[in-house]
């Protein structure tokens, strides 16, 4: 049911957040390129409000002149930590655009429903980002939560199951919900913790090849990776956080198991997959459309990454808002990505 007044506290909520994220930071925080796949703390909190008025305000921008600034196709990465505005510029032009936002809310009616939600998660994930960018930046300690005791292992039974989601919610590659035959399979009770990973790193897993793919060897010997991003050695009960696709393939041949396929682990999380939320969780699945896709809000949304270079990962971190922590969400990342709080769960015929 079409329902404004939650809409008005996820956006309230949502941005207290972000406001959160970028007020205690300088000028030179703020215009930061910490990573060269990440743009600075400023353009994300310009692209979240520019976003909000390209949607929602129609023709007659505010601040025109910002606009090539925080559109996604105006300057490259490297070059948005030159451009930004000042501090107060910024902050003006997001509260300027927050105000008509909210000014026009009361008159949206039921069919336009779908894109204030879309809006609303865009701000979520480029707040995750944002907090990605800040524990780069060193201006923020990640906040993971320990692994509780495990149970046993979960036997997931097979058969025709409904995966996706129709929900006004629901992104475009989220959708439609679809059957599919998925065959029994049994997945651990949580991620791996850095206990677990600490023996693929004391025996030397980093540097033998036998336990990567071909492309993964090349990676970590190019890049000479010796540990996750985010170890921190004395938090035995931590889920190990900050890893590639590659090194969570490598870590479950270490271990005699594979990662779970996408629809594997979204069947598992109807059925109450424990311990989520702490990293989001590797599969082995490519980021692929489902049938009968249609691209929403715009063409290139998701489906310009449907180019068999994004893997699929599920299950939120600890910084992904509840909002987005449910069964159907998708993330994807290449293979070598490794900034963001991703971990692993093992799965096994």
């Amino acid at each position: 049911m079409f329902d404004q007044e939650l809409l008005r506290h996820l956006y309230q909520d949502v941005r207290q957040k972000t406001l959160r994220l970028v007020e205690d930071l300088t000028l030179s925080q703020l215009h930061q390129q910490v990573h060269s796949e990440f743009s600075p703390l400023g353009w994300h909190f310009g692209h979240i409000a520019y976003t909000e008025a390209l949607w929602l305000l129609g023709k007659s921008l505010p601040y025109p002149e910002l606009i090539p600034i925080f559109r996604v196709d105006g300057y490259a990465k490297s070059q948005r930590c030159s451009i930004l505005p000042q501090r107060k510029l910024l902050w003006d032009y997001v509260q300027t655009i927050r105000e008509k936002v909210f000014a026009i809310l009361p008159r949206i009616t039921p069919k336009e429903e779908r894109i204030w939600h879309w809006l609303i998660q865009h701000e979520m994930q480029h707040q995750e980002t944002m907090t990605v960018i800040r524990a780069l930046q060193g201006s923020l300690i990640p906040q993971i939560p320990e692994i509780f005791e495990q149970n046993a292992i979960l036997t997931i039974p097979g058969g025709r199951v409904i995966l996706g989601s129709d929900s006004v919610n629901a992104l475009d590659n989220e959708r439609p919900g679809y059957a599919q035959e998925i065959a029994s399979f049994r997945i651990s009770p949580a991620p791996v913790t850095q206990t677990e990973f600490a023996e693929f790193i004391a025996a030397d897993g980093y540097h033998n090849p036998h336990w990567w793919s071909e492309a993964g060897w090349q990676w970590v010997q190019k890049e000479k990776i010796t540990q996750p991003l985010y170890w921190q050695s004395k938090y035995k009960s931590l889920p190990v956080c900050g890893i590639s696709y590659y090194e969570a393939s490598a870590y479950c041949r270490f271990i005699g198991k594979r990662l779970p396929t996408e629809m594997e682990w979204e069947w598992a999380a109807q059925q109450g997959l424990p311990q989520q939320g702490r990293v989001w969780e590797w599969t082995n699945s490519w980021f692929t459309p489902y049938p009968g896709f249609t691209p929403y809000p715009y063409a290139g949304y998701s489906a310009n990454y449907f180019d068999h270079q994004h893997k699929v990962l599920r299950g939120g971190s600890w910084a992904t808002h509840g909002y987005l922590q449910r069964p159907s969400f998708r993330n994807w990342y290449q293979p070598h990505i490794r900034q963001m709080f991703a971990g692993l769960r093992w799965a096994e015929d």
